[in-house]
């Protein structure tokens, strides 16, 4: 049974390529996400230490961290996460004006052993933060850029 639903939605998803829409869940609720944005958004967000995000379009991605205090039961790998730009219930991407430009809610969900917040958190709300000049920024880090 499991395998025919997987079939059908790959199906769907060849079908319906740009709609690339999925629930992620984040405390126990279930969030309508998209993954079909533009292309500005996509590719790897870093600042002056190790730690990096990385954004891909098939709605994966890894996350490092730039710092340490990570617990012992974390290794403090990459985290490995599948991701989507949240959507309201006309299935317009949700973004927030403000003085800068936006600020687009993206949640991510932990698919391997590493995981947020010295894995104990298998899901984040993180914002991607849209300047007026066109530079993009993440809300989790001080200093992370898109750099491609």
């Amino acid at each position: 049974m499991k395998a025919s639903v997987i079939l059908f939605l790959f199906i769907i998803q060849q079908i319906l390529p740009g709609e690339k829409i999925r629930k992620l869940e984040h405390n126990g609720s279930k969030v309508t996400t998209t993954y079909s944005i533009d292309d500005k958004f996509l590719g790897n967000y870093q600042g002056n230490k190790k730690g990096f995000l990385q954004l891909n379009s098939d709605g994966s991605g890894v996350y490092q961290y730039d710092y340490h205090g990570l617990s012992t039961n974390c290794s403090g790998e990459n985290i490995t996460f599948i991701w989507g730009f949240i959507v309201d219930e006309h299935g317009d991407i949700v973004k927030f004006k403000r003085p800068y430009g936006y600020s687009y809610p993206i949640i991510y969900n932990c698919t391997g052993e590493n995981a947020f917040q010295g894995c104990t958190k298998r899901s984040m709300i993180d914002y991607l933060l849209e300047y007026d000049d066109g530079t993009i920024t993440v809300s989790s880090s001080d200093n992370w850029g898109k750099t491609d």
